[in-house]
């Protein structure tokens, strides 16, 4: 049975590892059982699906549960439709990491099972060429950041002789962050100064990054399909980060100033989008006129300038849980009655462009039997979603997908629009 209860720690971990939290360790790369568990299904299916087709089969120096990406060295090439028959997917068009210290022609497959991704393999051409001291590196560099995980493994490289490079960057951080925390094996590689896990790379900027938005009113299920999305992602090794930001966060200052001017105005001091919520589309006199469209802008300005503070520090796939359309249909249910155009053109213009959009496509009636607690009714569900259409027509998504089927499937036929694109592999489930 799986499960996400005890972590699966190799036994000299305990003491360096004592001090972190679950939600730390799993930042780190360390597993927990039901990755742990996972991991050992995909040896298990690596092995029975390829084993006599391939030369070698590398894991992680600490054991298969610890491996997200497998190298596999076949003895002929692999033909791609046999991996696909088997339900796996291609990776490379999201890993941008660069896999050129590793030989081209290498290939990153996503191995699933029961419609869920266990692990990554690496399929590579020609000879078994495997240093996992230089693999290592490799992947430390493309991700541009040394984690827990990779600190143990030099560390048990280290413990088996392997030979370290004399001068490596990614072996002088694992060896501040051991220090850090009280070890001394990376010793001769520590540099006096302590560091916290996971260490940054200094001067490796990240690579170009994909940008995935999901799209949707509330209740279609932009949160679940995002988390399960960066999930699958990650546990084939590729990177991931959110961004999560609507128009009107994060404004509590603004919202005090707000209520006192509309005091001073003889206006009703509560927060605007209550009364939009539940007001059948009449504009609100507190959103229009010249202080509708100066507060408008205002708010535009902190949204955007809230995007751009998480998108500057992403790294990996960066996948928005909202984007653009979500932005720009918040403003024409929020502030009917006020002048938008200018705010558009903003949103439009500066809003970092989506190379994929997945939009969720759910009736009125689900979204609001899905969201019961929610501040907006029927009455307002239908608004958003006239606003949306409106967008839609204007700005298409990379592909819509029905909200109301099943999870799994919604996220299976995410997962092949990324791996495949709109139009590639098998048919996504569009409407």
């Amino acid at each position: 049975m799986r499960g996400d209860g005890p972590l699966a720690l190799p036994g000299a971990a305990g003491p360096l590892l004592a001090a972190f939290s679950r939600e730390a360790l799993a930042r780190n790369g360390v597993p927990e059982a039901g990755a742990a568990a996972d991991r050992q299904e995909c040896l298990r299916l690596l092995t029975e699906h390829l084993g006599s087709s391939l030369a070698s089969l590398h894991c992680s120096v600490l054991g298969a549960a610890w491996t997200e990406v497998f190298d596999a060295y076949p003895r002929q090439p692999i033909d791609d439709q046999r991996l696909e028959r088997l339900g796996w997917l291609p990776m490379d068009r999201l890993d941008r990491r660069g896999r050129h210290a590793r030989g081209s022609g290498t290939r990153l497959w996503a191995v699933v099972a029961e419609g869920r991704v266990l692990a990554g393999v690496l399929v590579h051409p020609g000879p078994d060429t495997y240093d996992p001291v230089a693999a290592l590196i490799d992947r430390c560099r493309g991700a541009g950041e040394v984690r827990l995980r990779e600190v143990l493994e030099l560390c048990e490289l280290r413990r088996q002789h392997h030979d370290f490079p004399a001068n490596a960057d990614v072996v002088r951080v694992a060896a501040e962050i051991e220090s850090g925390l009280g070890g001394r094996v990376l010793a001769p590689w520590a540099s006096g100064r302590l560091r916290a896990a996971p260490g940054r790379l200094a001067g490796r900027p990240p690579a170009r990054r994909l940008v995935v938005a999901v799209s949707g009113v509330d209740g279609s299920g932009k949160t679940t399909l995002r988390a399960g999305v960066t999930a699958s992602l990650q546990r084939c090794g590729i990177p991931v980060s959110t961004v999560w930001v609507r128009p009107g966060m994060g404004i509590g200052w603004l919202v005090t100033v707000a209520a006192r001017v509309k005091r001073l105005l003889g206006q009703n001091a509560r927060p605007g989008i209550r009364s939009v919520a539940t007001a059948d589309g009449v504009p609100l006199r507190s959103r229009t006129g010249a202080v509708g469209w100066i507060w408008v802008m205002l708010v535009v300005g902190s949204f955007l300038r809230g995007v751009w503070r998480q998108h500057r520090v992403a790294s990996g796939i960066v996948v928005y849980d909202r984007h653009l359309v979500d932005a720009l249909a918040t403003l024409d249910f929020a502030y009917a009655g006020v002048h938008l155009q200018v705010a558009h053109r903003l949103i439009r213009a500066l809003l970092p462009p989506a190379d994929v959009t997945i939009y969720l496509d759910v009736p009125v009636e689900v979204s609001v039997a899905r969201k019961p607690d929610d501040l907006l009714g029927e009455s307002a569900v239908r608004r958003q979603l006239a606003a949306y259409e409106k967008w839609l027509a204007a700005i298409p998504p990379t592909v819509r997908l029905d909200a109301v089927a099943a999870q799994a499937d919604i996220l299976a036929s995410a997962l092949r629009v990324l791996a495949y694109g709109p139009h590639g592999g098998a048919a996504p489930m569009a409407l």
